[in-house]
């Protein structure tokens, strides 16, 4: 009889703890939020819009002529390498091994050169820079022994200074060079706005101001990456606002002289 009791209790428990979790979970049924057969469950996440494109804003300009300056005068008057390279580096020199005066066109040395091994330049070294007329470009490379400053040991070493002949007063924008610097900034920002920074090359193309004051014979010579853009600064510097004041020598007589315009990355 006892057993029988014992059993009844045990079964009697055991439908009172289920029923419990029947009424627990329809409570959490009824109290949770439903998703309907068309709609899903809201989740509060952030708008995002189109991202806006970025502007690329590290843009060169800089116009001047192609290497160092020097003046015509001054070139005629050069005797030896110490009118070319500094007073420092000519001290430094305890042995000279070769000097070579070099003609550059489109910046690449050409076949048209005089070796010399001492530093008074020779006849015909001296002869080839008489030659050079404005605007032209040359090299004075010069190879020598100094004593390294720590060891005293003797290395090797070379300068080669790129310098381009300028009138004894150059041509000058009518405006200034910052006005100038200024009209291919913001003339240009447009296509500027396209370019992809990582592609971006240094660019360069010349021009020549005549001796009536003329902007002529403009060439691309190293292209920026992008068509539109070299095209634009072409455009730019043909429809430059303002005018030129022409370039005169030594005895003011109007003369052609060359510009560069670097443009697009830096380290052109």
């Amino acid at each position: 009889m006892k057993r029988r009791i014992l059993i009844f209790c045990t079964v009697l428990a055991a439908l009172g703890l289920t029923a419990f979790k029947v009424v627990n979970w329809n409570d959490y049924e009824t109290s949770r939020p439903k998703a309907t057969t068309n709609e899903a469950v809201s989740v509060n996440m952030p708008v995002l819009g189109p991202k806006e494109k970025e502007i690329f804003i590290d843009f060169n300009y800089d116009v001047g002529t192609r290497f160092n300056p020097i003046e015509k005068t001054e070139l005629d008057k050069a005797r030896t390498i110490a009118d070319f390279l500094d007073a420092e580096v000519i001290a430094s020199i305890v042995s000279l091994q070769s000097v070579h005066v070099v003609l550059v066109e489109n910046d690449k040395q050409t076949d048209i050169f005089e070796n010399g091994t001492t530093a008074a330049l020779t006849d015909g070294q001296l002869q080839l820079l008489k030659s050079f007329d404005y605007s032209t470009n040359f090299i004075v490379r010069a190879h020598f022994r100094k004593k390294n400053g720590n060891t005293g040991i003797l290395v090797s070493d070379f300068r080669s200074p790129h310098l381009t002949i300028v009138p004894e007063k150059q041509a000058v924008y009518s405006h200034g060079k910052e006005a100038l610097l200024s009209y291919f900034r913001e003339e240009s920002k447009e296509v500027g706005a396209n370019v992809d920074s990582e592609n971006l090359k240094a660019a360069k193309l010349s021009f020549r101001v005549t001796e009536q004051g003329a902007v002529e014979v403009i060439e691309l010579e190293y292209s920026s990456g992008y068509q539109e853009v070299d095209k634009k600064m072409m455009e730019l510097i043909s429809n430059l606002p303002g005018y030129w004041k022409p370039a005169e020598n030594a005895a003011g007589q109007k003369v052609t002289q060359e510009f560069v315009i670097s443009f697009g990355a830096r380290g052109c």
